[in-house]
C-alpha cells in the first residue's frame, strides 16, 4: 500500500521588507508579497523526504503545447517558463522570500536615477555549445529581445547596451526604469546563446546554460527530452534526465499521473487538485500566490467601448458560483489582481460587488443609448477556462446579455489575444512579484490599435500616472502607495471581470523527490524555477 499523500503548503510569511544586500540586485527588495506556494485557506509545514539519490529520469506533463524552446521569441505562458527553466538560466531569480537575487549574474545594481543599470556576469559560466557567457552574450540577448514583434516594444525604454568589460555591460535607459532588475529574474533574463539567436531555426533551437540540455530541434507536438548538463555551473542535477510532455486535457493529464504514465504534472484543474490532496501514492504542493483569472474586455470597440456594457458585466458576475462550480470552492476571491497577503492590495478596491439588479439597469441603460442589445463573443482556450465561460454566459443570460462562446487550442487563442482579435477573452495573467512587470499590460502607451501587449487597449489618465511615478522613484514608499492607487484606477475602468487567485497543484508519484523545494520557492508566477537541480527519484521504487 502506498503512503498516503503529503501536501506541502507554507503559512503566509511577513512582507519581505529589507534592502537587498550588495551582492543582489536593487537597493530595495521592490517587491514583497506572499511566499511562494502560499494557500491561504489550506496551510501545512513540508515532511522530511530523506536524503535524495542521483539518477535516473522522470517524464512530466503540463496543460499546452509550447509556441517555441527559444525564450527570446517564444510567447510563453507558466507550462514554458517550468520546461525552460530546465535548459536555461536567469541573469537573477528568486529566493523563498520573493526578493532578487544573484544567478548568472553576481549583481544587477542602477545608478542613482535608474537610467543605467550595469550587469556583471559570473566568470565560470559557458552555454551547452561550449561558448562562455560573457558580456558580448547578455548584450546580443537584449538587442535580440528589442526586436521581437510586439514583446519586443517591452523594452523600448532600453536606449544602448555597452559592454564595458569581459564580464560587465551597462543598460542604458532613455528615462528611469526602477524595476528593470525584475524582468531578468523572467523571461527577460532567460540567457540564450548567441549561435542560436538567429537564424530559419531560431525557436526551435534551445542553447543555455541551465542544468539540463536540448540536444534536438525541438518538434512541436513532440515530447521534450532533456539529458543532464555535465559542465553545469551550479549545482548538479540529480536526475540524469526529464521528458516534457503536453498533455492539454486536463483529465487526461490527472488520469496519466495515477496510472504511473507520467511521473509529475502542472495543474490548474480544481477537482484534481482538490482530490491528490488525499490520493494515495501521490504528493502534491500547492501555490495559489500567483496569477489571476479574469475575463478580459476590449475596450477599444464595440459593445465594451461603452462604460455601462462593462459595469453590466461586473455587477452580473457571482465569482462565488464561479469558484464553486468551476473552482472546487478551492480558490481564493479575487477583485484585483493581488491577495490579501500582497504587499499591494488595497482593502478598498472599487470593484463592483454581485448584484443582479445593477447589472440589468446597466444593461438596459446600454440598449437605451446605443439602440442594439448587449451581446458579444466570448473567445477561450481549451479546458478550465472553456468551462468558466459557460458559467459566465449562464450568469450574464440571467441579465439580459447574449453572449456566445467560441473555443481554440492554445497557440491559437493566445495569436488572438496578442492581434486584440477579441471581445471578451477568458485569460490568465499578472503572476509578477513586481507590479512594474505588468507596465506592458496596462499603460496607454502599449494599447496600440490591432495589436500592442496591453491586449484590452485599457486607457486611463490615472493609471498611466501611478505606473510612471512609481517607475520614476527609487523611495519604495511611494511606490507602494503608487500601486495601491493604481488597483483602484484600474477597476474604475472595468477592464476585467475578476473571477479568482489560482491555486495551481505540482503532483507527483511519491517516487519523485524535491516538491517542497518547488515549493518554497514557488512555482506557478511566470519566473524561472531555479529548483530543477533539486528533483530527484526514488529509482529502487518501480
Amino acid at each position: 500500500m502506498h503512503a498516503r499523500a503529503r501536501r506541502f503548503v507554507l503559512a503566509p510569511i511577513g512582507l519581505a521588507g529589507a534592502l537587498i544586500g550588495a551582492a543582489a540586485c536593487s537597493p530595495d527588495d521592490g517587491g514583497g508579497g506572499a511566499a511562494p506556494g502560499t494557500n491561504a485557506v489550506n496551510q501545512a509545514a513540508p515532511t522530511d523526504e530523506g536524503a535524495p539519490t542521483d539518477g535516473g529520469t522522470i517524464t512530466v506533463a503540463v496543460g499546452a503545447e509550447l509556441d517555441g524552446i527559444n525564450p527570446v521569441p517564444a510567447r510563453w505562458s507558466l507550462e514554458g517558463n517550468t520546461v525552460g527553466s530546465a535548459i536555461f538560466d536567469t541573469l537573477l531569480t528568486f529566493d523563498e522570500d520573493r526578493n532578487l537575487v544573484p544567478r548568472l549574474a553576481t549583481s544587477v545594481t542602477p545608478n542613482d536615477d535608474a537610467t543605467v543599470w550595469t550587469i556583471t556576469l559570473r566568470d565560470d559560466v559557458r552555454f551547452h555549445d561550449g561558448t562562455p557567457l560573457d558580456a558580448e552574450a547578455v548584450k546580443a540577448n537584449i538587442e535580440a529581445r528589442k526586436a521581437v514583434p510586439i514583446a519586443g516594444t517591452a523594452l523600448k525604454q532600453v536606449s544602448e547596451v555597452v559592454v564595458t568589460s569581459p564580464t560587465t555591460l551597462e543598460v542604458r535607459m532613455t528615462s528611469p526604469w526602477y524595476g528593470y532588475d525584475y524582468t531578468l529574474a523572467a523571461q527577460g533574463g532567460y540567457m540564450v546563446a548567441p549561435s542560436s539567436l538567429e537564424g530559419p531555426d531560431a525557436a526551435r533551437t534551445a542553447v543555455g546554460t541551465g542544468p539540463f540540455r536540448l540536444d534536438d530541434l525541438y518538434q512541436p507536438g513532440q515530447p521534450i527530452v532533456v539529458t543532464r548538463n555535465e559542465d553545469y555551473w551550479g549545482e548538479r542535477p540529480h536526475l540524469d534526465g526529464i521528458e516534457f510532455v503536453a498533455i492539454v486535457d486536463p483529465d487526461s493529464r490527472s488520469n496519466a499521473l495515477r496510472t504511473g504514465d507520467v511521473d509529475m504534472i502542472l495543474t490548474n484543474d480544481a477537482a484534481s487538485v482538490v482530490d491528490f490532496r488525499s490520493s494515495d501514492g501521490i504528493e502534491q504542493v500547492e501555490d495559489a500566490a500567483a496569477e489571476e483569472t479574469f475575463a478580459m474586455l476590449n475596450l477599444s470597440a464595440p459593445p465594451f467601448d461603452n462604460p455601462n456594457a462593462r459595469a453590466a458585466l461586473a455587477y452580473g458576475t457571482d465569482r462565488a458560483a464561479v469558484n464553486e462550480i468551476n473552482g472546487a470552492g478551492i480558490q481564493v476571491d479575487a477583485n484585483q489582481p493581488y491577495t490579501e497577503t500582497e504587499r499591494y492590495w488595497v482593502a478598498e478596491s472599487g470593484y463592483p460587488d454581485y448584484d443582479p439588479a445593477k447589472a440589468s439597469e446597466a444593461v438596459a441603460a446600454y440598449e437605451s443609448e446605443t439602440g442594439q442589445p448587449l451581446q458579444f463573443t466570448i473567445s477561450t482556450g481549451i479546458g478550465a477556462q472553456s468551462s468558466e465561460a459557460e458559467t459566465l454566459q449562464q450568469q450574464w443570460s440571467a441579465v439580459g446579455i447574449d453572449a456566445e462562446i467560441e473555443v481554440f487550442d492554445q497557440t491559437a487563442f493566445l495569436a488572438k489575444v496578442f492581434a486584440g482579435d477579441f471581445q471578451v477573452a477568458m485569460f490568465r495573467n499578472f503572476a509578477y512579484v513586481n507590479p512594474d512587470s505588468n507596465y506592458i499590460f496596462w499603460h496607454s502607451s502599449y494599447a496600440a490599435d490591432g495589436g500592442g501587449i496591453n491586449f484590452g487597449k485599457l486607457r486611463s489618465d490615472g493609471v498611466d500616472s501611478a505606473l510612471e511615478t512609481a517607475r520614476k522613484t527609487p523611495d519604495e514608499a511611494t511606490r507602494e502607495a503608487e500601486y495601491q492607487k493604481l488597483v483602484q484606477a484600474i477597476n474604475a475602468e472595468l477592464p476585467y471581470i475578476w473571477l479568482y487567485h489560482v491555486d495551481w497543484g505540482l503532483a507527483a508519484d511519491e517516487k519523485v523527490g524535491g516538491l517542497p523545494a518547488a515549493q518554497r520557492l514557488g512555482f506557478a508566477r511566470q519566473d524561472a524555477k531555479p529548483w530543477w537541480t533539486e528533483i530527484w527519484v526514488d529509482q529502487s521504487q518501480p
